[in-house]
């Protein structure tokens, strides 16, 4: 058998069909850029030394950053003409660190809120270990940091992969306030265009999404349109409630009840709920 051969038609074929990036980011190192960011904001928790050896963590964290930067700019600066990314990629590693330490407090702010919100939890310990919704929280606000310095695809992966542990897709392109509490969290989904604000609460099976895609004359999708809602501070969204549409806004210190289906804008302190009808038969012993 001739294995260089079929490797050679793999490549090759692969490249041909999917017009595959010669250099893109390692999904091995996805891995790593979180863990070790999760242990620089938490190292008490996540860091096997304690934090006694933090500026190793960091210097490691900011090589293989540059390095996935890199990979992830370099072919469509290629494209573009603009040289240099090597020297692009750093920069952006080192607005990456010092960011961290305002990424520590929005976290914070997350545990803190989800301590205060869920009367199951008892104590940061628990939350900061096994709720999902901090991991996948975390992750988003590192996340968001490159997508709002114009890093393509990285950002993208990194919380594809949150999405695949906790089974929370938050888009790293959403806008979300401080102070969010995820209770649960499998099924939730949070749009690109979406903006949630400060002290909202979100239960699992929530989604924010496009009510519907616009087409330009030629009918390609317009892309760069608001599709997601926009959630107000204080507002709870109970179990598989579904906002919709990029008009949508969900006014202040509203409830939107679990199964509810909104498409339209609700005001300020409102309750929306979803009215089905629930019979209960009692069978008597003999049946």
């Amino acid at each position: 058998m001739d294995t260089q051969a079929i490797a050679s038609h793999l490549l090759q074929q692969s490249v041909c069909m999917f017009k595959g990036r010669i250099c893109h980011p390692e999904p091995r190192a996805i891995r790593e850029i979180i863990e070790w960011t999760r242990a620089a904001i938490l190292p008490n928790y996540f860091d096997a030394e304690g934090g006694k050896h933090l500026s190793h963590t960091l210097d490691r964290l900011r090589a293989e950053l540059a390095e996935q930067v890199h990979r992830a700019t370099y072919q469509s600066c290629l494209s573009s003409g603009t040289a240099d990314t090597q020297k692009r990629a750093w920069e952006t590693a080192d607005v990456y660190i010092e960011y961290l330490p305002q990424l520590q407090s929005l976290v914070y702010e997350d545990i803190t809120e989800t301590v205060n919100g869920d009367p199951a939890a008892t104590g940061c310990d628990e939350v900061i270990l096994t709720y999902p919704g901090i991991f996948a929280l975390l992750v988003y606000r590192a996340a968001n940091v490159l997508y709002r310095h114009g890093v393509p695809l990285l950002p993208r992966m990194m919380t594809e992969y949150a999405h695949r542990v906790t089974g929370v897709d938050l888009h790293p392109g959403a806008t979300i306030g401080r102070s969010i509490m995820i209770d649960h969290g499998t099924g939730i989904v949070v749009g690109e265009t979406a903006v949630v604000g400060n002290h909202v609460k979100i239960y699992q099976g929530v989604t924010l999404g496009a009510l519907y895609f616009p087409k330009d004359e030629e009918g390609e999708y317009q892309r760069h349109v608001k599709r997601h809602p926009t959630v107000e501070d204080y507002v709870i969204l109970y179990a598989n409630c579904t906002v919709l549409g990029g008009e949508t806004v969900i006014g202040h210190h509203s409830v939107i009840g679990s199964n509810a289906w909104v498409t339209q804008s609700v005001l300020p302190y409102s309750k929306v709920i979803y009215e089905a009808e629930s019979v209960v038969r009692t069978r008597n012993a003999r049946s």
